[in-house]
């Protein structure tokens, strides 16, 4: 299926820039630009858009907030935030609002583009940068949360806790498969079982479910 892109971003330049390397690119469609969130949720409800790119830090109505409401509204629209904020707060909020990716404005083409193929591959996308931010974040707490027996801990087995981390990291099954030494199928198993168990449907809500309880 064709990307049908929107790029929203309070400054001009970057769109300009940002559109000027997505054309490069056969399989994208450009629909339009804005440049703050409440504009994005209106071109998304106009336009055929499955895609935003979208900045956080913006006038009128920030991409936190757009995020939610475009997601609560157009759950198939894929949205990958582009911004300079790589604080835990930042990255904790949008992911929050049902973001699919997260990438910093510094990052190359390239970058982009794995996180258009991770995406559509059922995945969650994060600059590595942010991964570690969230990793970080998840080893400071892991004490806390073996305390607190949270729902995650009395519903998987031994395996399945140990495997979601890598899940959470965006690892897929055949490399999760190559770490632990085990066979692919198996690691695909398990995945399933931790979705069910958690009444998940993919990787980017068992992200969110990390979130809420505090493991990342």
């Amino acid at each position: 299926m064709k990307r049908r892109i929107l790029l929203v971003d309070d400054h001009q330049l970057f769109l300009e820039g940002l559109r000027f390397v997505l054309s490069q690119t056969p399989d994208v469609e450009i629909v339009g630009e804005a440049l703050n969130g409440q504009l994005a949720i209106e071109m998304v409800e106009k336009h055929p858009i499955n895609w935003v790119l979208m900045d956080i830090n913006m006038p009128h109505c920030d991409g936190i907030e757009a995020t939610k409401h475009i997601k609560k509204n157009n759950p198939k629209v894929k949205i990958i935030a582009v911004t300079m904020l790589d604080d835990y707060v930042s990255i904790k909020e949008m992911i929050r609002a049902g973001a699919d990716g997260y990438i910093l404005k510094n990052t190359g083409s390239a970058e982009l583009h794995r996180a258009f193929e991770t995406i559509e591959n059922g995945e969650v996308y994060y600059t590595p940068s942010i991964l570690n931010t969230l990793l970080q974040r998840q080893s400071t707490t892991s004490k806390r949360i073996q305390a607190t027996h949270a729902p995650l801990h009395t519903w998987l087995t031994t395996r399945e806790k140990e495997l979601l981390p890598l899940l959470v990291e965006g690892l897929t099954s055949a490399e999760i498969a190559e770490r632990l030494f085990v066979s692919e199928s198996t690691i695909i198993s398990h995945r399933k079982n931790i979705l069910h168990k958690l009444n998940l449907k993919n990787t980017a809500a068992l992200v969110k479910y990390a979130l809420e309880h505090q493991l990342i």
